[in-house]
């Protein structure tokens, strides 16, 4: 399942890019969008919201609160956060309200009296989280559970050909505690799509010019040289690098759903296409010996 994630809306896909993104995504039959607070300090969901106009009711929609400290997930900012985002969205109320990453300043509790108001009011379907470790995970629906409460009902990763740190023990954990899955930076923010090299500047327009945390996640010559033998891999089978990355993603056990990032909508149908492939196994098993390579030995032997 592929989810069409918004970070870019308003930004490298203006207005106009954004609807047609959101027309083809429709026509391919992709109606899950993801979206939140803190992209472009809301104008991805307002760009959304105009993008979907009239065809609302066709869409899923995910938004999230809560990524940096300032504004952290107190109850109030839970709940009044959402109210603002339903008004850029231009909606009544969205599928899914993410916690945007953990906040270890806020009691659990009182998080979950922000979650516990939004469901009760209609505004939010579902809940889930974003950024959160297996423990965070389970100690929020064991909270839950305590409470009385509706526990998360989905989670949002980050994985991808390069970081694979969910193989160690997240994977058995969200089979052990069923929760949907969904995965992010596919392309390693445009790394496995770009021809770099370790020695390469970083590309003028990227994300890893205008964003650090991009950087500090991916730019490194370990991370250069990982892509450029994943690239030259996916050439030796006959296949384009981006596909490769979907298709990795997409056919892992344990991923519902890949969100892409998508700029242009040739992106979003290299996206959609490349979820369609499935891999055969001898291209499953040269991509993990590459990575084996890369990250040495792990944890894994005694999971």
């Amino acid at each position: 399942m592929l989810t069409v994630g918004t970070m870019n809306f308003g930004t490298r896909a203006p207005r106009a890019e954004a609807e047609r993104l959101v027309q083809r995504a429709l026509e391919r039959g992709v109606t899950r969008f993801d979206t939140a607070n803190l992209y472009n300090d809301g104008e991805a969901e307002r760009v959304l919201g105009a993008a979907l106009g009239p065809r609302k009711a066709q869409a899923h929609l995910t938004t999230k609160v809560g990524l940096w400290k300032k504004e952290g997930l107190g109850r109030a900012r839970v709940v009044a956060a959402l109210d603002e985002s339903l008004g850029r969205l231009g909606v009544d109320s969205v599928d899914l309200y993410l916690l945007h990453a953990p906040d270890p300043a806020t009691p659990i509790e009182a998080t979950l009296e922000g979650i516990a108001a939004v469901l009760a009011s209609g505004k939010a379907k579902a809940w889930g989280v974003s950024n959160h470790a297996s423990w965070q995970i389970l100690e929020l629906s064991q909270t839950c559970a305590r409470l009385g409460l509706p526990g998360p009902k989905a989670s949002q990763v980050l994985y991808n050909l390069l970081i694979r740190q969910l193989d160690v023990e997240y994977f058995r954990f969200a089979a052990a505690h069923p929760i949907e899955t969904s995965v992010f930076n596919p392309l390693a923010a445009g790394l496995l799509a770009r021809e770099l090299d370790e020695a390469a500047a970083i590309p003028k327009g990227s994300r890893f010019e205008s964003n650090g945390l991009y950087r500090r996640r991916f730019w490194s010559k370990p991370m250069l040289r990982l892509a450029a033998a994943f690239r030259t891999l996916a050439r030796e089978h006959g296949l384009e690098p981006v596909a490769l990355a979907y298709a990795f993603c997409a056919g892992t056990p344990g991923v519902d759903a890949v969100v892409c990032g998508p700029a242009t909508v040739a992106h979003l149908d290299a996206a959609v296409d490349g979820c369609a492939l499935r891999l055969e196994p001898t291209v499953r098993a040269a991509i993990d010996e590459l990575h084996r390579d890369h990250v040495g030995t792990d944890a894994r032997y005694a999971r």
